[in-house]
């Protein structure tokens, strides 16, 4: 009977673990230079366009490469010198400008270790959801007599252990990615860091 309860906890524990593995794939240390190439700005009849309105910015073959699909031929110039003035090199390919960047410093990647822990985060709240409402509903039923506090008593421990093994699971496939963003030598420096904090 605690297994109706647990099941679904499971279930929601599973498909949270999924839905953050497919999410931080995209999480790279080239991210790191592309917030700076974001913050590019170009004037277009009179008014300020944001690089993201004019192009789509997107990760190129290796970690020192971005790529920019310009949606208008007419703005690659001014895009491209704009890009050149904060210090970046462009090759422009038909609609693509390709755009060469430099290693990030600790502190850029530090950015995107801190966005990857705020994903974290709330894959550790759905996680938390899940055990919530599965708990929540095994204490109704026995508040209406569905069920024998006992039956509540195993649900609840289920879940606690599915919670405990996927956060595991989570913190585990983060550090994974931590440590593939900022590479071996940065990663000792952050681990220092952290055992400061602890």
């Amino acid at each position: 009977m605690a297994e109706q309860y647990s099941i679904q906890a499971e279930t929601l524990m599973k498909a949270a673990l999924e839905d953050y593995v497919e999410l931080i794939k995209i999480v790279q240390a080239s991210n790191a230079n592309m917030t700076l190439i974001k913050g590019i700005k170009i004037t277009i009849s009179g008014k300020p366009r944001r690089l993201v309105d004019v192009g789509d910015l997107r990760t190129g073959d290796s970690e020192n490469k971005l790529q920019i699909l310009v949606f208008n031929k007419d703005h690659i110039d001014q895009l491209v010198d704009a890009i050149n003035e904060a210090g970046f090199e462009t090759t422009i390919d038909d609609q693509f400008i390709n755009i060469e960047v430099p290693d990030p410093s600790f502190k850029q990647l530090m950015e995107v270790v801190e966005d990857l822990q705020r994903k974290k985060n709330s894959a550790i709240g759905r996680l938390t959801k899940a055990k919530s409402e599965a708990t929540t509903r095994a204490r109704t039923a026995v508040e209406n007599e569905f069920i024998e506090q006992n039956v509540a008593s195993q649900a609840s421990k289920k879940c606690d252990s599915f919670y405990e093994q996927y956060s595991n699971e989570i913190s585990g496939v983060t550090t994974d990615k931590i440590k593939e963003i900022l590479g071996e030598e940065f990663y000792k420096k952050f681990e220092e860091e952290q055992a400061l904090f602890d």
